[in-house]
């Protein structure tokens, strides 16, 4: 009776967890919440010195090309789970460390990123860009295990293809190798922190490549000057959300196919409904803006590949 009580316990203690041995169980720590312990391991970096300057990163900005070793791309399909280890370890959390303007308090403004070499990360334009309230700060990169590295260079940066590449204080990161060789249908797949919510692993197919008009011929010029491409987005149906920008895009063989860069809701306008039959415009209610689709908008691997000198596209 007693052996039978003990492997009852045993046995119910085993149905605890749900999940498979290495996979991680994330504490939610709230929208809007600086981690405390990537806080804390910032603090450590910052008290240790060698972190650049903001001035520095501000003029590495302005560099459009630099040389970097990539991965060759893989043509071996891979199980789903595979997938899974490979864009958890080439994940990284990339943004500011900075001391706020308005409360004199320091936090957090991350994002996504990936790496491509084993000392650097791609990540989206738009991460690189200053918090409006920074009065000093360090771009930072962070696991999904909680390490926290410092980046150390800005190595090549395009705000219009919203594409950056940036260099990291470790050579141990694990790389996802950067392909072109995709078209509408194929399986995509997206690891990334939505609003805060940690290793959110989601599945998707391709639905179209776009290329939009620019707003400005000044823009437009720019762009070709500096990359010879305009940006090519990769329209997929991935779930993301904001958080997610710069987090990789990766196909059934572990390859980056790009990165995220944008969300849009496309709501209806309530203009164009019907009213009802025999309905009294003066007695409705303001109708509601329901939501008609949502485009999920990436920069395809070949604008980040335009920022390295010889790569092919």
């Amino acid at each position: 009776m007693r052996l039978f009580v003990i492997l009852l316990f045993i046995a119910s203690c085993q149905g605890l967890f749900a999940q498979a041995p290495g996979v991680p169980v994330y504490d939610e720590v709230g929208d809007g919440v600086d981690d405390p312990k990537l806080l804390a391991a910032f603090q450590g970096l910052r008290k240790a010195g060698g972190l650049p300057s903001l001035e520095e990163l501000r003029g590495q900005m302005t560099r459009t090309k630099c040389v970097l070793e990539l991965p060759v791309a893989s043509t071996t399909e891979l199980p789903k789970r595979e997938l899974w280890k490979r864009a958890r370890a080439a994940h990284l959390r990339v943004g500011w460390a900075y001391l706020c303007t308005k409360c004199d308090e320091w936090h957090l403004d991350l994002a996504g990123g990936y790496a491509v070499a084993k000392n650097a990360v791609a990540t989206c334009g738009h991460v690189v860009q200053e918090p409006r309230n920074m009065k000093v700060g360090s771009l930072v990169a962070a696991g999904d295990d909680g390490n926290v590295f410092a980046v150390t260079e800005v190595l090549a940066m395009n705000r219009a293809l919203d594409s950056a590449l940036l260099k990291v204080g470790v050579e141990t990161l694990t790389p996802l190798p950067l392909s072109t060789d995709v078209v509408p249908g194929d399986a995509v797949y997206c690891f990334s922190d939505p609003m805060g919510r940690q290793g959110f692993f989601s599945e998707g197919i391709v639905n179209r490549f776009v290329r939009r008009p620019f707003l400005r011929k000044k823009e437009a010029a720019e762009v070709v000057a500096a990359s010879g491409v305009q940006p090519v987005f990769v329209q997929v149906n991935n779930d993301w959300a904001p958080g997610s920008s710069g987090s990789a895009l990766i196909d059934a063989f572990g390859n980056a196919i790009g990165h995220v860069s944008e969300i849009e809701s496309v709501l209806e306008d309530p203009r164009k409904r019907r009213p009802a039959k025999g309905d009294a415009k003066a007695n409705r209610p303001e109708p509601a803006r329901g939501t008609l689709i949502i485009f999920h908008d990436a920069i395809g691997a070949a604008n980040v590949l335009s920022l390295v000198e010889g790569a092919v596209r």
